[in-house]
């Protein structure tokens, strides 16, 4: 059973986790444990709780680590017994005590970073296995049902976007970003005859590198684009005079959804299956100038060697 309202996503950049007992701070951002002490440490936020060195009187105040040049913090205090100091957890057995030896020191601290290791490695071992199962089961008419609600669930997880969409119009996409602002290159298609006929839209459920959103299928595609760009955290110009604009292309054959008109309704793009949910798509900027001197009837691929 889907439970999609629980919780709350981290709003830390990348991060994206549901957190059943978030943080929240004072300028209404919420954030796993992790993340909640690294916003309070940054200096970027003037609502964030100050951090104090030594005593916690209230809850509005976080440990501060006394290891130079770290940042991290923590709401409960975990006090070295020789020099009387709080560390994190990284920096909690310290060569600043004399009575630490290198040995002792490198000892405890893969005492404490061997099991976050074997977690992380057993975790991604875990999600390719997963992964690969959905593939093969997409290859078989039999499960290719039960494979794709599977990657949706996955998305579905960690899934972030307008909590003002109703649940019941919510669509999910894997979003991969563009990695820089170059215009990048594309190949046009003028005759229908020339295009690679794809037997079905298929899901592509390696997640990996990809953010997952939720979005209205009741938008615009152009409000679809404003949206993920606002999520993403991906600079958008599309409503401003400049040569680069922002286009969704389909990772699967790197197909430009609509270029042209932006004003189609997503439910209309799922209904001709040029959109399924569940699927990766791909945000790139595509040069202003070639969007203006091709035929609207054109169809834009990104260009692949």
């Amino acid at each position: 059973m889907e439970f999609p309202t629980l919780g709350e996503h981290c709003q830390f950049l990348d991060c994206n986790q549901t957190d059943f007992l978030p943080l929240q701070c004072k300028c209404a951002k919420v954030f796993c444990r992790e993340h909640f002490n690294e916003h309070c440490l940054s200096g970027e936020c003037e609502l964030a709780p100050k951090p104090k060195e030594v005593n916690l009187k209230n809850v509005d105040q976080i440990f501060k680590c006394s290891e130079k040049g770290c940042r991290k913090g923590n709401l409960h205090e975990m006090v070295c017994g020789k020099c009387n100091k709080h560390y994190c957890i990284e920096h909690r057995f310290h060569p600043s005590c004399p009575e630490v030896d290198a040995e002792t020191l490198a000892a405890k601290i893969e005492e404490w970073e061997a099991p976050r290791r074997q977690f992380q490695a057993a975790n991604k071992n875990l999600q390719e296995k997963i992964t690969e199962n959905i593939r093969k089961a997409l290859q078989s008419t039999a499960k290719v049902k039960t494979a794709s609600k599977i990657h949706l669930m996955r998305i579905k997880q960690k899934a972030v976007g307008p909590k003002s969409i109703p649940v019941s119009d919510r669509v999910y996409f894997a979003i991969k970003k563009p990695k820089d602002m170059s215009p990048k290159p594309v190949k046009i298609v003028e005759d229908e005859d020339h295009l690679e006929k794809l037997d079905s839209v298929t899901l592509d459920p390696d997640l990996k590198d990809t953010v997952a959103v939720f979005i209205s299928s009741k938008w615009s595609l152009g409000r679809m684009i404003d949206s993920v760009c606002d999520t993403c955290n991906i600079k958008n110009d599309n409503n401003k005079v400049g040569n680069l604009k922002l286009r969704i292309f389909r990772q699967l054959d790197g197909y430009c959804i609509n270029p042209f008109k932006m004003d189609v309704e997503v439910s209309e793009l799922m209904n001709e299956e040029v959109l399924l949910e569940g699927d990766k798509l791909v945000v790139e900027y595509v040069d202003n100038y070639i969007l203006n001197s091709v035929d609207k009837t054109a169809h834009i691929f990104l260009f692949s060697e």
